[in-house]
């Protein structure tokens, strides 16, 4: 997933470790007796499986009729792969909505966004056969321009990166995408410029731990690696390592694409007033190796039969049986019961099946890429619209595993306890994939996970990459199941009895708690007393400012520097709304607007800190009743506070990273 911040970066979460009192699988407490996780897991019914392509059509056709109409999705196009095959392919609805081009799964280039980092781990591990790279060694031993610090004694290595636990912060605001091919700048430099801040010690042990972020920015890490240690640029290797091999030749890493890919570039659209939207190319081969693929559905095909077939296709291989197995392998384990990550890959269990593989999101394509092994199939899908029908690809995956692999979902019950030990998991939770050195902290407001102990029992929550909320029953010590689906969390760590941690479904992204006064909603409610206070003392000033340069000449100007203050907090406000109106562009460019509006504070610190000093002076003075004395110090207090809450979020002062 490219983006998952609403810049998306939107964007998050997994984690995991094993302690006494409220980690999952070790508890102190006592045993649970009415569930356990292998009794809570989806009963695999006799797998019906694909079985002929006029089945597997009207089962994609039927999905993709309501999914276009109703999610408004302009295109779409899909594989499915089978017994070393080509097993489906087909598109739908259009490329090009204006000229009504329909989408074709052999010619149509769409866009799949992460899943472009699977052939950056592909390059990674091919190094690794010839042993040019360990997956072990500190990354710096591969690096020439550029080095990440030793802001901890644990090294990063290439194991932590295709495990998404560098422990790197994320960004993105004003540089992960380009409007003109022009703005695109070289790995080496990038990467240089926009190294983000080690915020935690990298993963070591990769059975127990919680730190798991997902990182694009890691990503091109790795991709620079392989141009170096190879001695030619990246999209070069990939075409003659991978693509070529596999005959993927309508695919590419390039931006611009080639001429002759351009032609049939399905355009990224948003679905508005009733109508689809055509937007511009996305480009971002400056962070190419983490998502700037372009290809099609039958050449993501033979990327998946290549796994399926043990690194093989035809006379091609482009990896050993051997490094294809490992790549598959769960390395990186939050939490047995949970989905883990492999080299690169990671797992989703859907109906007690293993699915591998990879999704991938930018703002106008959203795509999935999974691979059944056990079963020899494998399925890609790409929608070319963003909002509302940027689920489709997700939602077909799901509905194709429960389709052609059914299963029963044991029904649960609360145990009688459940509401007393769901108590100390309750509280707020933060994703860990965001900034915290940076303004970009500030778009993880909102995004606070509460988990609350409802009085039936269970415990409402969504998961770590904020979906919205499940209700969720107990069935190991910590680990929870939804009440209607087979999805599992589970909470980590140990501080006083509650929980440190929380492992959601999604293993690259975990969450830690976060206290009281860290949360959205105090922060909210701090902001909304202050601007009230702010409104009701510019009032003041604006009254009394007669009476005031009439009054004692000690605190004539109280009032007056403390409405300024008002005034300026305000603007900054305003401005930043102002900002929020056009969120779409930020990922492009910063725009001027946000400087002007992260000015306003700075002048407002000397007028708020004029009106402290005067504040004893105000109680002292004659003509201040108590009930104006006491309106300008709380007045006060909330420029204060309001500042301290800027000065959390990194909005205060000039903070771009």
């Amino acid at each position: 997933m490219l983006i998952e911040t609403r810049v998306c970066l939107a964007l998050l979460i997994a984690t995991f470790v094993a302690l006494t009192g409220v980690t999952a699988h070790g508890s102190t407490s006592g045993a649970l007796e009415y569930h356990t996780i292998e009794n809570a897991s989806p009963q695999p019914l006799p797998p019906i499986g694909p079985t002929t392509r006029e089945e597997m059509a009207s089962f994609v056709d039927g999905f993709m009729s309501m999914a276009l109409r109703k999610g408004h999705v302009a295109g779409a196009t899909v594989a499915v792969v089978k017994d070393g095959s080509l097993f489906f392919a087909k598109g739908y609805g259009y490329e090009d909505v204006e000229r009504r081009v329909p989408v074709d799964p052999e010619r149509s280039v769409f866009r799949p966004g992460s899943i472009s980092k699977l052939f950056t781990w592909t390059s990674v591990m091919q190094l690794v056969e010839q042993g040019k790279l360990d997956l072990d060694k500190d990354v710096n031993t591969y690096l020439k321009d550029i080095k990440i610090p030793a802001t901890y004694p644990e090294p990063v290595t290439l194991r932590n990166i295709m495990t998404h636990t560098a422990g790197f912060e994320d960004g993105a605001i004003g540089y992960l995408f380009a409007k003109d091919p022009e703005d695109l700048v070289p790995l080496a430099p990038w990467l240089k410029k926009h190294m983000p801040a080690r915020v935690r010690p990298p993963t070591t042990d990769f059975s127990s731990g919680a730190n798991a972020s997902y990182s694009n920015y890691a990503t091109t890490l790795a991709g620079y690696i392989v141009q170096t240690v190879s001695g030619m640029p990246f999209d070069d290797y990939v075409e003659r390592n991978i693509m070529q091999p596999l005959g993927m030749t309508h695919s590419t890493f390039r931006e611009p694409q080639p001429a002759e890919l351009a032609s049939r570039f399905a355009g990224g659209y948003r679905y508005e007033d009733g109508q689809f939207e055509r937007r511009e190319f996305e480009y971002m081969h400056s962070v190419g190796p983490a998502g700037s693929l372009s290809s099609t559905a039958t050449d993501m095909a033979q990327f998946m039969l290549a796994f399926l077939q043990g690194g093989s296709l035809g006379d091609a291989r482009i990896l050993s049986p051997e490094t294809v197995r490992l790549m598959h392998t769960r390395t990186m384990s939050p939490d047995p019961a949970l989905n883990g990550s492999m080299l690169g890959f990671y797992e989703t269990w859907i109906n007690g099946r293993r699915v591998v593989g990879h999704g991938g999101d930018t703002s106008y394509f959203h795509s999935v890429l999974s691979l059944i092994p056990d079963a020899n199939l494998g399925l890609f899908v790409s929608v070319n619209t963003g909002g509302e029908g940027g689920r489709t690809s997700v939602d077909l995956e799901r509905a194709f595993v429960m389709h052609y692999f059914p299963a029963t979902l044991p029904k649960l019950t609360p145990r009688p306890d459940a509401k007393e030990r769901n108590a100390r998991y309750a509280g707020t939770y933060r994703s860990l994939r965001r900034s915290y050195t940076s303004f970009e902290k500030v778009f993880s407001f909102g995004s606070d996970i509460k988990a609350r102990a409802a009085d039936d029992g269970t415990l409402s929550m969504g998961d770590p990459i904020g979906d919205e909320p499940h209700r969720w029953i107990e069935v190991g010590d910590g680990v929870f199941r939804d009440i209607y689906e087979d999805l599992f969390i589970a909470f980590k760590g140990s501080d006083g009895g509650r929980p440190t941690g929380l492992v959601g479904y999604f293993s690259p992204i975990a969450a830690e708690r976060i206290q009281w006064w860290e949360t959205s909603f105090f922060h909210g409610v701090l902001i909304a007393i202050s601007v009230l206070l702010f409104v009701t003392i510019l009032v003041s000033a604006i009254r009394q400012r007669r009476a005031d340069r009439a009054g004692p000449a000690n605190v004539r100007w109280a009032r007056a520097a403390l409405g300024l203050a008002a005034v300026l907090f305000i603007f900054f406000l305003a401005g930043l709304a102002l900002v929020a109106t056009d969120i779409d562009s930020l990922i492009y460019v910063i725009p001027a607007s946000l400087y002007v509006a992260l000015t306003f504070p700075l002048l407002a610190i000397p007028c708020a800190a004029l009106a402290l000093f005067l504040l004893p002076r105000v109680w002292r003075a004659d003509g201040w009743r108590f009930g104006a004395r006491l309106h300008y110090t709380l007045a006060i207090v909330a420029a204060v506070a309001f500042l301290l809450v800027l000065n959390y979020w990194n909005l205060l002062g000039y903070r771009f990273g």
